[in-house]
């Protein structure tokens, strides 16, 4: 247990938004600790937020402002176990289950988890991707969702039940259920197979090739995928949860597909959907200067990743939190200015081989594709050309130093904001297109556009999520502009949020609010997510 203010601040504070106080942050060992802390916890009446590996970008895993009781944060790291079932075709992950562990144990299966993009590096849980229907980048298989999950639920009276979907006999004594699955033993004749329940996979890809449909591929108000844990934001305790896993690609090849005309992209997508029998493993959007943005503010990034390997980012970020704790007095951003410097004198993170292709245009698409996929994408796009577009075949070596660039972009603006003396707040917004539009870049206001310093675009292509990240020029009101964005997005279709959830940064609609309110009636976890009340009983 952490009461201490400057220790509990790494569990407090979120990534880009969230902070507020709290009288204890519990980090238990086991299920049953968590069990017994949350008890111990509703018997005194306080509000519980759950988390994992406080990856958020909305603050939805951490406190925010003022509450009307007490407020205890769990943090389930601990917690990690991974029960491999079914000879490997699902998994049971624990609380605090990272994605990169669960990549390792099903290596040996020969099989891949739901979700492999840019989160693993930073440490995000199994659950925590569930609780939040999170998307990443993979395009035939859909947002984080499961049917199966143990919970602990606080009912009307405030009375707290286990309650298990998981599809597994485990008994009615919930500390005896929890030791079970602590101990990783699961008879066979416990588990019933039901892995279509466990992911949307089956009917995600047929859902994201409807090209035709005014509405989004995936988002988080999306009524199909909020399940009890799937999409909960934390309205209830997730202690477990059943997953589907998937056949690693034998061989898997990327392209790096350039140009400077977006009709030509449009083209491309409504080609790669509409046309090709093997959709692509993934397809990551990277503007020209949101490259360039993660070149110069997120080398050092791409140098841990690179060279220590996504399993010890969450060491580095804890690091990181102590550096900054140790140096707040003298300092606001102590280790931006020291891993910036780092990155300065590193070498450049792409190779020369494809610099000159990233910097000499504006669009610019990392499409990767798998065993018979490949060559379908090479005859394609040698038989007819999109256009002006550019393709280069990687390496392998060109194809993970992509993919590093990619993944530290969203942190490259967040530094922007935190060391330029002249640079004003930062504005991120995560958002869904219509599956129907054609002119897919968003393009502000002429009254937003001159508040704006720098932008860094990048996203999910063939799924239209799409990630824009504003820096702003110094005295502009964050808050007025992003409002006014939202209003000019939604004028236009697009959805927000489309794969980071509401947390505290967007403001739920009625179907969500509903499913809160469903979930947990007394309002004592995670309240005010989704900026509705924070008070008990949702007075």
């Amino acid at each position: 247990m952490i009461t201490d203010i400057a220790a509990a601040r790494a569990f407090t504070e979120g990534y880009r938004i969230g902070g507020g106080p709290v009288v204890a942050v519990v980090r238990p060992a086991t299920l049953v600790e968590l069990w017994r802390a949350a008890q111990a916890c509703v018997a005194a009446d306080c509000i519980l937020i759950l988390q994992a590996a406080n990856t958020g970008l909305t603050g939805g895993s951490t406190p925010y402002g003022e509450y009307d009781r007490p407020v205890v944060v769990i943090n389930t790291s601990r917690i990690d176990g991974i029960i491999p079932i079914c000879e490997g075709r699902q998994v049971i992950s624990l609380a605090g289950a990272t994605l990169t562990k669960l990549e390792g144990v099903l290596a040996e299966f020969g099989r891949v988890p739901h979700s492999v993009i840019g989160s693993t590096c930073l440490g995000a849980s199994v659950v925590g991707g569930i609780c939040n229907n999170s998307g990443g980048a993979l395009v035939n298989r859909g947002p984080a969702f499961t049917r199966h999950a143990l919970y602990g639920r606080i009912d009307e009276s405030g009375r707290l039940a286990l309650v298990n979907n998981l599809g597994i006999t485990l008994g009615d004594d919930p500390e005896q259920a929890l030791a079970l699955l602590d101990r990783g033993m699961l008879a066979p004749e416990r588990i019933a197979d039901d892995g279509e329940q466990a992911s949307l996979a089956a009917s995600y890809s047929n859902h994201v090739r409807a090209l035709d449909e005014p509405t989004p591929a995936r988002h988080n108000a999306d009524s199909r995928q909020l399940f009890e844990a799937s999409g909960c934001a934390g309205k209830i305790i997730v202690l477990a949860v059943r997953t589907k896993t998937f056949p690693a690609p034998r061989q898997v090849m990327t392209f790096l597909l350039a140009s400077n005309s977006a009709a030509d992209f449009a083209q491309l997508r409504r080609r790669v959907l509409g046309t090709f029998r093997h959709l692509p493993i993934s397809a990551e959007y990277l503007h020209r200067d949101a490259a360039a943005l993660a070149a110069s503010h997120g080398n050092d990034i791409c140098l841990a990743v690179k060279y220590l390997g996504a399993r010890r980012m969450p060491a580095l970020f804890a690091v990181k939190r102590w550096f900054d704790r140790a140096f707040a007095p003298i300092d606001a951003a102590p280790s931006e200015r020291l891993l910036q410097a780092i990155g300065k004198m590193a070498p450049h993170p792409l190779p020369a081989s494809i610099r000159p292709i990233v910097s000499a245009y504006q669009h610019l698409l990392l499409l990767t594709v798998a065993d018979e996929g490949i060559e379908e994408a090479r005859r394609q796009f040698m038989s007819a050309p999109v256009g002006s577009m550019v393709v280069h075949s990687c390496s392998p070596d060109e194809a993970a130093a992509l993919q590093r660039l990619r993944f530290a972009t969203a942190g490259a603006t967040v530094r922007i904001a935190a060391l330029a003396g002249k640079a004003g707040p930062l504005v991120a917004i995560d958002c869904a297109l219509p599956r129907s539009r054609r002119d897919w870049q968003v393009v502000l206001s002429p009254k937003l556009a001159d508040q704006v310093l720098m932008r860094a675009d990048y996203g999910h292509f063939l799924c239209h999520v799409f990630h824009l990240d504003f820096v702003l020029k110094p005295g502009v009101d964050a808050k007025l502009f992003e409002s006014d964005l939202l209003e000019q997005l939604d004028s236009e279709g697009i959805v927000c949020p489309a794969e980071h959830n509401f947390g505290h940064h967007y403001r739920a609609p009625e179907n969500v609010v509903s499913f809160y309110r469903t979930l947990d009636p007394t309002n004592t976890l995670n309240p005010g997510i989704g900026q509705t009340s924070r008070s008990r009983n949702w007075l």
